[in-house]
C-alpha cells in the first residue's frame, strides 16, 4: 500500500464514497420515478374516473326525475319542453360515459363499464317506449314508469355502485403500491447510509494510518533538524509515494547541513588569519585619525596581504592632496567676497518685485472669489428650478393617476349599468312567470287561489325591482357624465402642467448656461491668479536663494577658516605640520574680508528653494542684468 501515491489514495477513498453516494442517488431517482408514475396514474386516471362516476350517478338520478316530469306533462303545453330537457339529460350522460371510458384500463373495470352501458341503453329504449305510450295512454305510461322503469333504474344503480367499488379498489391498490415503494426505499436507503458511514470511518482510519502518521513523524524529524540535530534519523525514505520523496529530500538537506558546518569551520580558520592583517591596518587608521600622514603599515599575511601596500599608497596621496587643499582655500576666500557683494544688490531688487506680485495676486484672488459667488448663486438657482421641475413632474403624474382612476370609475359605472340591465331583464322574466303562474292558478280554481296570491305578490315585487333598477340606471348614467367631465378637466390640468414643466426646463437650461459661463470665467481668472501666484512664488524663491547664497558665502568663509585650522594638525612629508605663513595668511585674508551685507528679509516660502544649478563664474554684470 505504501507504493500508492497520496493522490491515488485520496482518489481511491473519495471515489469509493462517490460510488456509494451515486448508487444511493440512482436508487432514489428510480424510486422517485416510480412514485411519480403512480401519482400521474392517480391524477390522470383514478381521480378523473372517480369524479366522472360521481357525476354519472347524479346525472342518472336527475334523468329519472326528468323522466317522471315528462310523463306527467303528457298532454300539456309543457310536453315538448320536458321531452327536450330529457333528451339533453340523456346526452349529458352519454358524454360522461365516454369521458369515463378514457380513464379506464383494468379489464374488470372495462367489463363493468360495458354492463353499465348495456343497462343504460336498455333504460333509454324503455324510456322511448314510455314516452310513446304517454302520448296515447298516460295512466298506462305512469304504471310502466313506476314498474318496469323503476326496475331498469335500479339495475343501472347497481351497475354504477359496482363500478364505484371497482374504482375505489383501484385507488386502494395504488395506495398500497405507493406504501410498498416507500418501505422498500426507506430500507435500502438506511442500509446504504449505514454502509456509507462505515466506509467513511474505514477510509478515515486508512488515511490517518497511511498519511497523517508518517507526516507527523516527518514533522518531528524536521523540527529536530531545525534545532541543530543533524544526526536525526529521517523515517520513510523507503516509501514510494510523495512522503518518501519528501523524506529523501530531507536526507539530502541533512547532508548539505553537515557540509555547511564543515565549510564554516574552515572559514573560521581563514578569518583568524585575516584578523591579524585587519589589526595592523587598524593601527594605521588610528595613526591616520591622529593626523599622522607619515605612518606606514608593515607587511601583512593572508588574502589581504596586499592591502597594506594600498593603504600606504593612499596615505601618501592624501598628504599631497592636503597641500593642494590649502591653495584652494585661498581662492575660495576671494570668491566669497565677490559673491557677497553681488547677492546684496540682487536681494533688494528681488524683494521689490515679490511685493508687487503679491499685491497683484491678492487682487486677482478677490475677483476670483466674486466670480465664484456668482457661479454658486447660478448653481443654486438651477438646483431650485430642478426641484420645481421635479415637483411639477410629480403633480403631472398625480393628474395622470386621477385620470386613470376616473376612467376606472367610468368603466365600473358602465359595468354596473349592464348589471342593472340584467336585473331589469330578470324582473321582466319574473313578472312574466308570475303572470303565467296566475293564469294557471285561475285555471285550477279554488285549489289555485293561494298560488294566485303568491303570483300576484311576485309580480308586485318584480315590478318594484324593475322600477328600482330603472332609477339606479338613471343615477349611474348621471354619475358617468359627471365622471367624464372630471376626466376632461383633469386632462386639461395635466396639459397645463406639462407646459409649465417645459418652461421650467427652458429657464433651468438658461441658468445652467449662465452658471457654466461663470464657472469658465472663474476658471480663467483662477488660472491667471495661479500663474501670478507662481511668479510670486518663484520671485520669493529667488529672494530666498539670494539670501541663501549670501549666507552660504559667510558660511563658506567660516568653513574655510575652520578647515585651515583643522589641517594644521596634520603631519605631511618631512614630519612637520602645515607652514605657519599659509595659516596666518588665511586668517588675515578672512579677517579683512569685511562684514557681508545682509539681504532684505525674504518672505516665508511654502517650499524650500531649489538648489542653484549653473555656471558659478558669472561676473557682476550678469547679476545686474538679472
Amino acid at each position: 500500500m505504501n507504493r500508492l501515491r497520496i493522490s491515488h489514495r485520496l482518489v481511491l477513498a473519495f471515489g469509493l464514497l462517490l460510488a456509494i453516494m451515486g448508487t444511493m442517488g440512482v436508487f432514489a431517482l428510480k424510486q422517485i420515478g416510480e412514485v411519480n408514475a403512480l401519482t400521474e396514474e392517480l391524477n390522470d386516471n383514478s381521480l378523473p374516473a372517480s369524479r366522472a362516476l360521481g357525476d354519472l350517478h347524479a346525472y342518472v338520478s336527475q334523468y329519472r326525475i326528468h323522466q317522471e316530469d315528462t310523463v306527467k306533462a303528457a298532454g300539456t303545453p309543457a310536453w315538448e319542453r320536458q321531452v327536450k330537457v330529457l333528451r339533453n339529460s340523456g346526452a349529458v350522460i352519454d358524454e360522461v360515459l365516454a369521458d369515463y371510458a378514457k380513464h379506464v384500463k383494468r379489464p374488470e373495470t372495462l367489463q363493468s363499464l360495458k354492463g353499465v352501458r348495456e343497462s343504460w341503453q336498455a333504460y333509454v329504449q324503455q324510456n322511448d317506449a314510455i314516452l310513446n305510450l304517454a302520448q296515447g295512454d298516460k295512466p298506462a305510461a305512469v304504471d310502466m314508469f313506476d314498474g318496469e322503469g323503476l326496475d331498469a333504474f335500479y339495475a343501472i344503480e347497481d351497475q354504477l355502485l359496482n363500478l364505484i367499488d371497482l374504482n375505489a379498489s383501484t385507488a386502494k391498490a395504488a395506495a398500497a403500491e405507493g406504501e410498498a415503494i416507500h418501505a422498500n426505499a426507506r430500507h435500502v436507503m438506511l442500509v446504504a447510509a449505514i454502509t456509507g458511514v462505515l466506509s467513511a470511518i474505514g477510509l478515515m482510519l486508512f488515511l490517518m494510518r497511511s498519511i497523517a502518521r508518517p507526516v507527523k513523524q516527518l514533522s518531528e524529524s524536521v523540527r529536530s533538524l531545525t534545532d541543530g540535530d543533524i544526526d536525526v534519523v529521517i523515517p520513510g525514505s523507503n516509501r514510494r509515494d510523495e512522503l518518501g520523496s519528501l523524506a529523501r529530500a530531507l536526507e539530502n538537506f541533512q547532508r548539505l547541513v553537515a557540509t555547511d558546518q564543515q565549510r564554516a569551520h574552515e572559514e573560521q580558520e581563514r578569518a583568524r588569519e585575516l584578523q591579524i592583517t585587519i589589526d595592523a591596518i587598524g593601527n594605521g587608521l588610528a595613526e591616520l585619525a591622529k593626523g599622522n600622514l607619515v605612518h606606514r603599515v608593515p607587511a601583512a599575511r593572508g588574502s589581504l596581504a596586499q592591502l597594506h601596500e594600498h593603504f600606504n599608497v593612499a596615505v601618501s596621496r592624501l598628504g599631497e592632496t592636503m597641500g593642494r587643499i590649502i591653495d584652494g582655500c585661498q581662492s575660495i576666500r576671494i570668491g566669497t567676497n565677490e559673491i557677497a557683494t553681488a547677492t546684496s544688490d540682487l536681494a533688494e531688487r528681488t524683494e521689490k518685485q515679490a511685493s508687487s506680485l503679491a499685491d497683484t495676486s491678492r487682487t486677482l484672488s478677490e475677483f476670483t472669489s466674486v466670480v465664484h459667488v456668482t457661479a454658486e448663486n447660478a448653481r443654486q438657482t438651477s438646483s431650485r428650478l430642478g426641484v420645481a421641475r421635479e415637483t411639477a413632474d410629480r403633480v403631472e403624474g398625480i393628474a395622470h393617476e386621477a385620470v386613470d382612476a376616473m376612467r376606472s370609475i367610468e368603466t365600473t359605472s358602465r359595468q354596473m349599468s349592464e348589471i342593472i340591465g340584467t336585473i331589469d331583464g330578470i324582473a321582466f322574466q319574473t313578472n312574466l312567470l308570475a303572470l303565467n303562474a296566475g293564469v294557471e292558478a285561475a285555471r285550477a280554481g279554488e285549489a289555485g287561489k293561494g298560488f294566485a296570491v303568491v303570483a300576484t305578490e311576485v309580480r308586485a315585487l318584480a315590478q318594484r325591482s324593475a322600477d328600482a333598477a330603472k332609477d339606479i340606471r338613471t343615477l349611474i348614467d348621471r354619475s358617468s357624465r359627471q365622471v367624464g367631465d372630471g376626466v376632461a378637466l383633469v386632462e386639461s390640468s395635466g396639459e397645463a402642467l406639462r407646459q409649465i414643466v417645459g418652461e421650467v426646463v427652458t429657464v433651468s437650461n438658461l441658468v445652467d448656461e449662465i452658471a457654466g459661463a461663470a464657472e469658465k470665467q472663474a476658471e480663467g481668472i483662477s488660472e491667471i491668479s495661479t500663474m501670478v501666484s507662481g511668479m510670486d512664488s518663484f520671485t520669493q524663491q529667488n529672494a530666498a536663494m539670494v539670501e541663501e547664497s549670501s549666507a552660504g558665502s559667510r558660511s563658506l568663509s567660516e568653513e574655510t577658516q575652520q578647515l585651515m585650522t583643522q589641517m594644521a594638525a596634520f603631519r605631511i612629508k618631512d614630519g612637520r605640520g602645515l607652514n605657519d605663513n599659509a595659516g596666518g595668511a588665511a586668517r588675515d585674508g578672512i579677517g579683512n574680508a569685511g562684514p557681508v551685507i545682509a539681504s532684505a528679509p525674504a518672505r516665508s516660502l511654502s517650499a524650500a528653494a531649489p538648489a542653484f544649478v549653473g555656471n558659478a563664474a558669472l561676473d557682476l554684470d550678469d547679476w545686474s542684468d538679472f
